[in-house]
Formats: C-alpha cells, sequence, structure tokens
C-alpha cells in the first residue's frame, strides 16, 4: 500500500526536494514536499490544544468521502473557497481544487507549485456544517535549485484565536479563528481522521512537520516525523466585529 505524507519543517532545518509518502489504516491521503538538504536540529512542534480535541469534533466516526475500502458519500454543496488570508503567518494566496489523482485508488493530488492552497473536493465547501480541508506545501525549489519556503511553512506558529478568512467564487468573506494547532506523529491514525466530516462549520489545514528521518530504505530516502493539523471554527458576523475592536 503507498505511503502518502504530509511536509513541513523548522526554519534551522535546511529546505530541499522529497516526494515523501505514508498511509493510515486502509486510507491514503497525503502532500508534495521538498528536501534537498536537512539537518537533525530539534524542531519546535505546535502544542495549541490536542489532536484528541480536534478528532472529538467529528461527525460519525470514519465518516470519509473516498479512499481504499470507503464507499464515496454523497459530497455537500456550496460556494467554492477561492482564497484564503491568515495575517499572523502572512498567507494570502488563492485557492485550487484539488480531488483524486485519476487511477490512483482515491489517492488525494497535491498542489503542483510552493505557493499554491489547494482545498480537496472531497471534503465539505466551507460555510456549511461540515469540514473543509485546505492543503499547502511548506518548502519548495526554485528550477535553479534553491530551496523557498512553500505557502503553510510557518503553520505551526498559529496561536488559538488567531484569524482566518475564506474568501468563496460568490465573493462571501467567512471568518474562522483557530482552535487548535497540534503535532501529531506521522503514522498516528487521527491525522486521517481530522479530515472527517464534522456537525459544525470548521476548517481543517494539514502540513508536516518535526524534523526529518532519514532512511536510504524509503523511495524518497526517508519521512517527516510528525504532522501539523490547524482546525478554526467559523465565527459569526457579529463575534468577529467584536474581536476586531
Amino acid at each position: 500500500m503507498k505511503r502518502i505524507n504530509l511536509s513541513s519543517i523548522d526554519t534551522r532545518t535546511k529546505l530541499g526536494a522529497t516526494l515523501v509518502i505514508a498511509s493510515v489504516a486502509a486510507l491514503a491521503i497525503g502532500l508534495f514536499a521538498v528536501v534537498s538538504a536537512l539537518t537533525d536540529d530539534p524542531v519546535k512542534l505546535p502544542d495549541q490544544g490536542s489532536i484528541q480535541e480536534i478528532v472529538d469534533d467529528n461527525a460519525t466516526p470514519g465518516a470519509f468521502v473516498g479512499g481504499p475500502g470507503v464507499t464515496p458519500r454523497p459530497l455537500p454543496v456550496g460556494p467554492l473557497p477561492v482564497a484564503l488570508e491568515i495575517p499572523r503567518v502572512d498567507i494570502d494566496s488563492s485557492v485550487i481544487k484539488l480531488g483524486f489523482i485519476p487511477d490512483s485508488n482515491n489517492i488525494p493530488a497535491v498542489p503542483e507549485r510552493g505557493e499554491q492552497v489547494g482545498w480537496y473536493d472531497f471534503s465539505a465547501p466551507p460555510g456549511l456544517d461540515n469540514n473543509a480541508v485546505f492543503t499547502g506545501h511548506v518548502d519548495w525549489q526554485t528550477p535553479a535549485g534553491s530551496p523557498i519556503p512553500g505557502a503553510f511553512y510557518r503553520l505551526r506558529e498559529l496561536q488559538i484565536g488567531d484569524p482566518i478568512t475564506i474568501t468563496l467564487e460568490d465573493g462571501t468573506e467567512m471568518e474562522y479563528r483557530v482552535t487548535g494547532n497540534v503535532a501529531a506523529k506521522y503514522d498516528d491514525p487521527n491525522v486521517i481522521r481530522a479530515m472527517e466530516w464534522t456537525s459544525k462549520d470548521v476548517i481543517t489545514l494539514i502540513t508536516c512537520g518535526g524534523t526529518w528521518q532519514i532512511d536510504p530504505s524509503k523511495e524518497n530516502g526517508g519521512n517527516y516525523s510528525h504532522r501539523i493539523i490547524v482546525r478554526a471554527e467559523r465565527v459569526t458576523d457579529g463575534e468577529a466585529a467584536a474581536l476586531a475592536r
């Protein structure tokens, strides 16, 4: 079974190039990471809440719309996200739609460029009582081979209460507030569970973190030790105005 991993790197860790692969149980999700030169320096991981608090939001255990051995569920319908803004970490990015890689047994596709943020169309559109899942690269390489940060490079810096603004294709802007920013071991089943459907309007941002673990036996030379998972809940217009004062 293929392994698809998400990716992140500390500022003290050099960026570079590799395609990282991981899986949890019978369901695979993933992102693309670029890493060329890495160190074993310790990395500060986020600890704003816990992974258990995040997965406790799930509406029904196993409620995921696709994946190997999973019967797809009807998708929620609503205006699609086109932009994502997170002031604390200087993210102001357009959003592309991603699905599963064709003929891949439901392995999620990944952004084609380092600056892109992707929304998975097997998750819910933002604004519904459900979970909208976003992904992005944390590091990348220029055509000349120079390492550069990706869209989600600073995701681990988010704090509880930080604002996130999602703009939909109809021009609607929706405000969310971070309720958790946690790290989980790369093979923790809760990484997958964080992508499951919820009973309230939330967004989930996922990438990788920790240290790069060199393993020549792996196809891409190693793996990141952790996954970074940010969860944010929708706030009403009145709540957003009050928080902005």
